[in-house]
């Protein structure tokens, strides 16, 4: 399958919210659900935007201004946000423009490929058997077991499961978070510039990469 032999790198390991889904939709309406339910001030997309990436309990926290992560009513607004978020997962969702013609090309490639998300896995697992079916052979979501990113546990075991050597991963994604995760993954930090964050911020947290388009990821592939 044309010159695979020649890839330096082996695999490909996803963000999911914002690097091959824009879920932003269906996040703010249904954390502005629980918002109204409880009297507090609604958010924009672009704010919800600026929240997102460390789980949804890191989102309640900051959208509801809550300090302590012991706060009861942290308990109660995640909670609820679970509740609506299992309701309105797919709320206005989409695959991005050029994210499936990527994933043909490196599939054609044999390129391993993987999803690192700090989604809740049982949302996660729902979106790629909905929208990407047969493509990932591994995915790590939210789990008790394993810490969130930029920890790289859930990356490396990503790897592992794809049988690729992490310096020899790409890693991709869209947020600050995901660029840390793959720098202490030891893996090739790719930024997503059609994602929910600023090149500004991929460039500062130290991406290798940053692409505007997901086709582009291509040109990296032999990189040497």
């Amino acid at each position: 399958m044309g010159g695979e032999g020649n890839m330096k790198y082996k695999a490909v390991i996803f963000d999911m919210d914002g690097t091959i889904v824009n879920s932003i939709f269906g996040i703010m309406h249904s954390m502005n659900n629980v918002l109204a339910r409880h009297g507090l001030e609604l958010i924009n997309v672009d704010q919800c935007k600026s929240f997102v990436g460390n789980g949804i309990k890191e989102l309640v926290r900051k959208v509801a201004g809550i300090n302590s992560p012991d706060d009861p009513l942290l308990e109660q607004y995640y909670r609820d946000m679970l509740e609506e978020y299992s309701k309105n997962w797919d709320y206005r969702m989409y695959v991005y423009d050029g994210i499936i013609e990527l994933l043909d090309f490196l599939a054609q490639k044999n390129i391993k490929l993987g999803v690192n998300t700090n989604k809740d896995e049982d949302i996660a697992k729902l979106i790629a058997e909905k929208y990407f079916p047969g493509y990932f052979s591994y995915l790590v979501g939210g789990r008790t077991n394993i810490p969130k990113k930029p920890d790289p546990a859930g990356a490396l075991l990503v790897a592992e499961k794809l049988g690729a050597d992490p310096r020899r991963c790409i890693y991709v994604g869209d947020s600050n978070v995901d660029i840390r995760t793959a720098r202490n993954a030891g893996m090739f930090a790719v930024g997503a510039l059609w994602g929910f964050r600023s090149r500004e911020e991929l460039l500062n947290e130290g991406a290798d990469a940053v692409i505007e388009k997901p086709m582009e990821l291509t040109g990296i592939l032999s990189l040497t």
